[in-house]
């Protein structure tokens, strides 16, 4: 429909969830008369022709447009249960698909199919080949080693450092890369090498090289059963396969290995000898509550050396101190765009792991929680581990960017203390795994941890942080300027929109005040945080807030944003807002502060100012 983008564009964000809803201010359960009802008074106020006034017309037909598509999407069933489920995107898949013909129960199915198949066709479109190097260094004899003179007697501390800095060594050097083609539309080949070479520099074992070179077949059967297999095209070493299943909440592996021995054994078996056995894996994940992200993961390994059963939950949450919403499970739709925060933590998510491995001599406790702080693009770990060989530890982060990532990580246990370093560049990554100790030593691993973490803490409270604070005044001040210069169409809009409901909203009015009850006095449209630079970012939305009063009651809907409500507009968009409305209920003064996905009822007892 011509000039519908330029109105959606102009007055809110469509890509956001149950935005048609709010274009018409009904909420998502709304009935088909009531959507009908709606288009057709909204319609009759914002009708093009009903206008005389040539800047005026161009107001009321932008909305008029907008109203149009918003019934055009809602009015359907086919296209309004597709934005139901996937949103603006639900909507455009069936309008390049045929969904007509669907059956009811297999629609939602399909919608996300298609969202997947979508979604995998720009993967593959930016797909490149990925490798990696890994470069092991042996810096023990910085922390073991004590050296003494010919005479026997102890070096001094700086001979001893540099005795200990000429005996590091490479302790091993790895090379991998990767490559993926497409078969056909459910079939793909990867082909990926493999040169390890280890010195073994320990007593009695010798220089170690070797090279694979693996392919794999993955074959997606269905959207919900997936298999593929995988063998060494340079040695007979057999095949391991694996096979997926997922339904909704919950995912079914299984995971052996064929070797040519086990073929050859009904042929060569002899009374007494052991038998060969393929070893299994089966792991079960599922989701334990129908409204929460937890998980549960049980995996039962059988294997020549013995059964092996892990237990484990683990779960996730998104948070945005910003907003006044409730903890969320999935991150929210208009995350895509926000402006930046001063602490740059202020958007975070949290997950956690805890298991038990029931696996003989392996048995032990284990559990892991990650931060991630996406507006940084930060993210840390740590690992604990408690079993029968001894207490495994792990703390580490990582940066990552657009194309590139860095990343470390401290590892201490029973056999020693490792530093890892990763740093990845366009899918080519580098490692180097740094053995610190051959020894137990947890005040070097609790230091090799700490003092980096201090220098980052640092390097963010004089550095980072200052240097957000400076960005989020510029998001601002940008904010205020394109309204001044490049949003003046819109402020030209909005202010002929709230020329149009003049009318209805001063009818409501007197029909309030005349029955002594719901006047609003003032309302306004802004950031939720008056903080310094958010002056001039407010919206007067008196006037379009009067005009929805109907028998002394307000009601808008939430989970969306009121930028679409009619005499709304985003100020400034990426930073959380609220409604403010000072009101007056049976001559009694009130006021109300909501935040944007809160949804508006008045009046309330709980408004009422003393």
């Amino acid at each position: 429909m011509p000039g519908t983008e330029n109105a959606l564009a102009a007055s809110g964000n469509p890509a956001e969830k149950e935005y048609f809803y709010s274009v018409l201010n009904l909420p998502k359960t709304a009935s088909d008369h009531e959507i009908r009802e709606r288009y057709r008074q909204l319609s009759i106020v914002f009708h093009p022709d009903k206008q005389t006034d040539e800047r005026r017309k161009e107001a009321a037909t932008e909305r008029f447009l907008e109203i149009q598509k918003a019934y055009e999407v809602l009015s359907d069933p086919v296209t309004r249960r597709a934005y139901d489920t996937l949103g603006l995107e639900g909507y455009l898949l069936v309008q390049s698909a045929d969904f007509k013909h669907v059956a009811e129960e297999e629609f939602e199915e399909e919608l996300r199919r298609q969202q997947r198949e979508a979604q995998r066709q720009v993967v593959e479109r930016a797909l490149h080949p990925k490798g990696s190097i890994t470069l092991g260094v042996d810096a023990s004899p910085l922390f073991d080693a004590e050296y003494e003179a010919e005479d026997g007697s102890p070096l001094s501390p700086w001979q001893n450092f540099q005795a200990a800095v000429s005996d590091i060594r490479r302790d091993s050097f790895g090379v991998r890369h990767r490559v993926q083609a497409e078969i056909s539309k459910k079939t793909w080949l990867v082909l990926s090498g493999r040169l390890t070479a280890s010195n073994r520099s320990s007593a009695g074992q010798r220089p170690y090289i070797g090279s694979a070179l693996t392919g794999t077949i993955k074959h997606q059967y269905s959207p919900r059963l997936a298999f593929e297999a995988t063998t060494n095209l340079l040695a007979i070493s057999g095949v391991s396969a694996k096979g997926t299943y997922q339904a909704e909440g919950c995912t079914l592996t299984c995971q052996t290995a064929l070797h040519p021995l086990l073929f050859l054994q009904p042929f060569t078996y002899k009374k007494g000898d052991a038998l060969l056995l393929p070893p299994v894996n089966l792991s079960l994940a599922r989701q334990l509550f129908p409204k929460s992200p937890m998980q549960g993961v049980l995996d039962v390994g059988f294997t020549p050396t013995g059964p092996r059963i892990t237990a484990a939950v683990a779960s996730s949450s998104f948070h945005d101190s910003l907003n006044t919403d409730e903890v969320r499970h999935e991150p929210p739709d208009s995350f895509a765009f926000r402006a930046p925060s001063v602490s740059g933590v202020a958007y975070y998510s949290s997950e956690w792991q805890f298991g038990l491995d029931l696996a003989g001599p392996a048995t032990g406790l284990s559990g892991r929680y990650g931060l991630s702080f996406h507006e940084l693009r930060l993210h840390l770990q740590t690992v604990v581990r408690l079993g029968f060989a001894g207490l495994t530890w792990l703390f580490g982060g990582e940066w990552r960017g657009d194309n590139a990532a860095v990343g470390a990580n401290i590892s201490a246990n029973v056999d020693g203390v490792t530093l890892r370093v990763d740093a990845t560049y366009f899918g080519q990554t580098l490692t180097v795994p740094i053995i610190l100790s051959r020894e137990h030593n947890d005040a070097l691993a609790f230091w090799t941890a700490v003092l980096p973490s201090a220098a980052l803490t640092v390097i963010y409270y004089f550095r980072i942080r200052p240097r957000r604070r400076k960005q989020r005044m510029q998001f601002l001040e940008d904010a205020r300027r394109q309204l001044r210069e490049e949003k003046s169409d819109l402020l030209r809009q909005w202010k002929e929109t709230v020329s149009l409901l003049q009318d209805t909203a001063q009818r409501h009015m007197r029909t309030e005040e005349a029955c002594d009850g719901l006047v609003i006095l003032e309302a306004r449209y802004g950031p939720s945080e008056q903080e310094e630079g958010t002056e001039g970012l407010e919206v007067d939305v008196t006037v379009p807030v009067q005009a929805l009063i109907n028998s002394s009651q307000l009601y808008i809907p939430g989970k969306r944003s009121k930028a679409g409500i009619p005499g709304f507009y985003d100020p400034v968009s990426g930073v959380p807002k609220s409604l403010r409305i000072r009101y007056k209920f049976r001559g009694r003064m009130h006021y109300a502060e909501i935040p944007d996905y809160m949804p508006v009822v008045l009046p309330l007892k709980d408004h009422l100012v003393e």
